[in-house]
């Protein structure tokens, strides 16, 4: 997970920041990375949807 944020931050593939060189083993790295950062998107949004529905919503969600 740590790979993928950063990957994300400094706009390069988190296979680039390991050096991974086989295409195939970098494609799924690569993948598997955005899905873990999607997995957190789609958790942090359902939090702020349960807080607007209860009405205890903040605004401290980090993108």
């Amino acid at each position: 997970m740590l790979l993928a944020i950063a990957g994300e931050k400094f706009g390069c593939r988190p296979s680039e920041l390991i050096l991974l060189r086989d295409r195939v083993v970098a494609l799924d790295f690569d993948l598997a990375a955005a899905a873990r950062l999607l997995e957190r998107e789609r958790r942090a949004a359902e939090e702020w949807r349960g807080d607007e529905i209860s009405g205890e919503r903040t605004n401290d969600i980090v993108w």
